[in-house]
């Protein structure tokens, strides 16, 4: 698990971006997911963000998974 997150809205888009392989959808993505959620609540409720979020896990953990 993360131990520590740089809640600056460009690295969590940045590290989720790396950590979330769409056509993979590992554990690892949705963890993150949450863990951004429960750590950086600036950055989860950012429109921008909800938007890569729910993007992310509708393709992941949407219909058909």
């Amino acid at each position: 698990m993360i131990e520590t997150m740089n809640c600056m809205l460009v690295n969590v888009i940045n590290t989720t971006l790396e950590t979330c392989d769409y056509t993979l959808c590992a554990d690892a993505c949705r963890d993150y997911l949450w863990a951004v959620a429960y750590n950086c609540p600036v950055v989860f409720h950012n429109q921008t963000y909800q938007e890569l979020w729910r993007t992310l896990i509708s393709i992941c953990y949407g219909e058909g998974h």
